[in-house]
């Protein structure tokens, strides 16, 4: 058996990797969270609870579970934990497993929009951004979201002078970019160990919710592929990695922002024929994989399912 650990197990990106692991049979899931209610710890084979990542105990907790479980490979789940395990991975990896997890400067590159537009100008397609009113150069409608935001919290629309005035100060370190009123994409990735990308599936975002994707389909782009491999040509990833673009108004795909770890919907990127998760596993083994044929025009309808427990079943859950 390979043994996989999940962090923090009660993610939507933990829970998806969840079901999208279980396909293979000769993988068990370990999955730990600072939550006792975090589905993870009931959808995985084994559950841990743990302190929050940012508790000085999360490492000797996590040491803990990797000697108990023998954990051959770690994929962190969330942002917050991100720098974490870039941070620890060797240490980690002393321990006898491989953590899935790009570089720590690719990390901080795509955290902040601002200095993934700067890294990228003049290489993709991108929204033209601004970080003063005063260096504004477009007109309106405009969007402000914070430069480090994520999941749509704080993304306000300005459509005059006024409204730009309002929304600038209630930004957290806010970014102005230029308003893409076409159609959404997530383009799925995957880096080897040298970073050369070997997989881009792209999905179309039909409908969102709070930042999240939740009905979706695979099409087939040339131009978000090749930006996949203008991306990776700039930046090293390894694993599973995401970006998102945004039609302008002439129907032009635009980058949006960057994520170096796995995404929620990346579910349907993996029952398109080629599963990310497991392919990432096999990369983190140091096994040769072959990539199988995408399948497009597949969709993806989310909805929330309910999970029931009692005191036994949440006190069956041991800490780390």
């Amino acid at each position: 058996m390979t043994n996989v650990l999940l962090i923090p197990g009660g993610s939507g990106m933990a829970i998806a990797a969840i079901r999208a692991l279980k396909e293979d049979p000769s993988i068990r899931i370990i999955a730990a969270d600072a939550e006792p209610l975090a589905p993870g710890l009931y959808l995985a084979h084994q559950g841990y609870i743990i302190p929050r990542f940012d508790n000085p105990a999360f490492t000797a907790s996590i040491q803990r579970i990797i000697a108990k479980e023998h954990i051959h490979v770690i994929i962190p789940a969330l942002d917050p934990v991100l720098f974490h395990f870039a941070e620890k991975k060797e240490e980690y990896e002393k321990a006898g497993c491989t953590v899935i997890i790009s570089p720590k400067e690719t990390i901080a590159v795509n955290r902040d929009k601002w200095d993934t537009y700067n890294a990228l100008k003049g290489k993709i397609p991108l929204p033209q951004s601004f970080i003063t009113k005063e260096s504004i150069t477009i007109g309106f409608p405009l969007i402000l979201k914070p430069r480090d935001g994520s999941g749509s919290i704080n993304v306000f629309k300005a459509h005059n002078k006024e409204e730009l005035d309002f929304y600038f100060p209630r930004t957290p370190k806010p970014i102005i970019q230029e308003y893409l009123p076409g159609k959404e994409y997530t383009i799925d990735c995957l880096a080897d160990r040298d970073g050369k990308l070997l997989l881009s599936i792209s999905r179309e975002r039909i409908e969102t919710k709070a930042g999240i994707s939740t009905k979706g389909r695979i099409v087939k782009r040339q131009e978000l592929d090749d930006m996949a491999k203008k991306i990776a040509q700039e930046m090293l990833f390894f694993g599973p990695w995401f970006f998102q673009a945004k039609e302008d108004k002439k129907g032009v795909p635009k980058l949006t922002e960057i994520n170096p770890r796995i995404a929620g919907t990346m579910s349907l990127s993996s029952s398109s024929g080629a599963n990310l998760h497991i392919l990432a596993v096999r990369l983190a083994l140091g096994e040769n994989i072959t990539i199988p044929q995408v399948r497009t025009g597949i969709f993806i309808s989310r909805y929330l399912e309910d999970l029931y427990l009692d005191d036994d079943k949440i006190a069956q859950i041991p800490k780390a």
